[in-house]
């Protein structure tokens, strides 16, 4: 994809539930894990080894460190398109237990006991951000619906008119659940009915509208707020609800899942292709008596007697801009 302000992408909405992001979360024991199973094609990353007890048939990895977590994701950003003909959902079970993982894998990249005895004692709190946000980033960048289930928790925070309240919100890490549910567009909280007379439970509810009881929404304004009987069926079927309301009451027009996908498809920078086009416009700028102008651009952008033609892959994002700026060199040149 080339980029040009002139002919941008322009956003469309996906009319199906397929390449949502979703935040599942409540009481353990509600069937989250076992309504999310019932999922398209899912495959399961279990940080909480529990989640799929009692369910057949179901492709999973119990995820026991960081690096196996990170290995397994990488397989799927490798070989996306393979994995879309066996997979269309991607289920973190236990996001709230992830960044225990992380903070083992940083604590031993830094030979230390405990992450905040890193630094000489200051922390890798920053260390750990980034390495929370680039997972999350990576994950949620891939092609599936990603399913994220989690754990509820009690804060103290404030309502609308100021007063102190008790309220169910996600449990986890403060460098790790905010963004989680940033890029989610429903986040769902699941509550249990208890028991009927004869003691049989009664299913879970859930709810995709904020109130001062717990936290959940859903990026569109028709999403129907309460679901009586919790299960992926109704709750894919109130997310296409709250999608079809909202298009209709914009005015948009709703395209199926491989048209909203070629609308957000990312620039591909290929690092053979890059250094064949740098080549070319280089040749023709030293040609034109642009060799200091050329070094110029290498060395504002990869340091002193450093040059873009020593580029190696993993450096595409910076060779791509070099490039971008001999582009516009050459076409300056040319039109004199």
């Amino acid at each position: 994809m080339t980029l040009d302000i002139f002919n941008p992408s322009i956003s469309k909405i996906n009319k199906t539930i397929q390449g949502s992001r979703i935040l599942v979360y409540g009481d353990h024991g509600l069937g989250k894990s076992w309504q999310m199973a019932k999922s398209s094609r899912p495959f399961f990353f279990l940080f909480e080894k529990s989640g799929l007890k009692g369910i057949d048939g179901i492709p999973y990895e119990v995820v026991t460190n960081w690096s196996q977590f990170l290995r397994l994701l990488n397989q799927f950003v490798r070989n996306e398109e393979k994995a879309r003909s066996v997979y269309d959902t991607i289920v973190i079970d236990g996001v709230d237990v992830m960044t225990f993982f992380a903070d083992k894998y940083l604590s031993n990249a830094y030979g230390v006991s405990r992450i905040k005895d890193g630094n000489d004692g200051f922390g890798l709190w920053a260390e750990k951000t980034e390495e929370l946000f680039f997972a999350i980033d990576k994950l949620s960048s891939l092609d599936f619906t990603i399913i994220f289930i989690g754990n509820e928790t009690t804060i103290e925070t404030l309502n609308s008119a100021g007063e102190k309240i008790y309220k169910k919100d996600v449990n986890g890490d403060k460098r790790l659940i905010p963004w989680v549910k940033k890029v989610c567009e429903h986040v769902v909280y699941v509550k249990g009915n208890g028991t009927d007379e004869n003691g049989n439970p009664i299913p879970s509810s859930a709810y995709l509208a904020d109130t001062d009881e717990f936290f959940a929404r859903s990026r569109y304004t028709g999403t129907p707020a309460y679901i009586e009987e919790f299960s992926f069926e109704n709750l894919e079927k109130a997310i296409v609800e709250g999608l079809e309301k909202e298009a209709e009451r914009e005015g948009i027009e709703l395209v199926s899942h491989e048209e909203y996908v070629e609308s957000i498809r990312k620039e591909e920078l290929v690092y053979e292709d890059l250094m064949k086009e740098i080549q070319e416009v280089g040749t023709r700028l030293v040609e034109l008596g642009q060799a200091d102008e050329l070094t110029r651009i290498s060395e504002k952008h990869l340091g002193i007697n450093e040059r873009v033609s020593e580029c190696v892959k993993g450096q595409e994002e910076v060779m791509s801009v070099i490039l971008d700026e001999m582009i516009a060199l050459l076409n300056e040149v040319e039109q004199e």
